[in-house]
């Protein structure tokens, strides 16, 4: 698996537990701002020879303007911070993520995505503990001239929906993709070849402005596309036993249990068909209860789009994947460095 970066994903270990010194920044956070102007201080009093001159300048009555400066440096990076997390997090964060291997073979690849295979006839994804993962895309209502009481139906309709159909761990997951300019705008720009438009220099005019005019205005407005979906696992314990059951119960004992386990675990195939099946009830009935919300359509996704969704969330940025189709048919998903 190769990116530009490591693809861990950082995340923050606390959330706000820090005492807050002056308005929102805590004493972490002016450590952090104050401390490029102590290495400059450092730097210029203790490590470099005081005779030492820069342009004719000495370093010694450089000190202050190089420590105000790094200074600000710090103050701007503690502004930037993230309010998830604090300034000295984000640091070893922002430090560890430049500074990680960007090339990751299968195994360490698999540590960090816990995705095991793609299976295809299943439209589905194994992760490396062995559960069998689905999504569903959702569609939502378009809610931009929406009253507050269409809000609270909607919050409404979304709650009966998780109350209802949801008995099973689920996750929510929205992204984003870039906007499709190039297909957008290949309709206009092929008009310009009709002999129609070729005859009417003030219609070829004004396609070509258009056309020049979108494309600067998607790079201004940095226009995205926002895409939800819904995932739903199936781990081979829930195909075994009842949940909640006595049997499972006394499967998640640490040494009985693994007897338990041993002893009523089914064929590999066996056991792997009997979830594919599971997974698939589960998906039809996210699918029909948020179908249940006026507005909102869901279907699911096949295994070709999980995987641009999974690749693209560990890249952070969009893919060109070639024929996917024809490579989670014929290579690991996360195989070798030119996966």
């Amino acid at each position: 698996m190769s990116n530009g970066t490591d693809p861990s994903k950082r995340i923050p270990k606390s959330l706000g537990t820090d005492t807050q010194l002056l308005g929102q920044y805590s004493l972490t956070d002016l450590i952090v701002a104050g401390m490029p102007g102590v290495i400059v201080i450092l730097l210029t009093q203790v490590v470099l020879p005081s005779d030492l001159a820069v342009a004719g300048v000495s370093v010694t009555v450089l000190t202050i303007p190089l420590a105000v400066l790094g200074i600000a440096v710090g103050a701007t990076f503690v502004y930037l911070t993230p309010g998830y997390t604090n300034s000295l997090d984000w640091l070893e964060q922002f430090v560890g993520f430049h500074q990680g291997e960007s090339n990751l073979d299968h195994e360490q690849a698999k540590e960090y995505t816990r995705v095991e295979r793609v299976l295809p006839e299943h439209d589905a994804v194994v992760r490396t503990d062995g559960a069998l993962v689905g999504a569903v895309h959702v569609e939502p209502a378009t809610m931009a001239l929406a009253t507050d009481d269409q809000w609270q139906a909607k919050a409404e309709a979304f709650q009966d929906f998780v109350n209802t159909t949801v008995e099973f761990p689920v996750q929510f997951y929205s992204t984003t993709q870039s906007f499709p300019a190039e297909e957008y705008l290949e309709a206009y720009e092929s008009r310009l070849g009709d002999p129609d438009v070729e005859a009417n220099p003030e219609l070829e005019a004004l396609i070509e402005h258009y056309v020049a005019w979108y494309e600067d205005e998607l790079v201004r407005r940095q226009m995205t596309i926002r895409d939800h979906y819904v995932v739903v696992p199936v781990t081979p314990a829930e195909v075994r036993f009842e949940r909640d059951g006595l049997v499972q119960k006394i499967a998640d004992l640490r040494v009985i249990g693994t007897l338990v386990r041993a002893a009523t675990s089914p064929p590999k195939a066996a056991e792997r068909a009997a979830m594919a099946e599971e997974l698939d009830e589960r998906l039809r009935r996210v699918e029909r209860g948020l179908r249940g919300i006026e507005d909102v359509n869901a279907s699911r996704i096949d295994a070709t789009e999980f995987t641009r969704v999974i690749g693209e969330f560990w890249a952070g940025r969009d893919l060109e994947h070639g024929d996917l189709a024809h490579r989670i048919r014929t290579t690991p998903l996360v195989g070798g460095s030119d996966a």
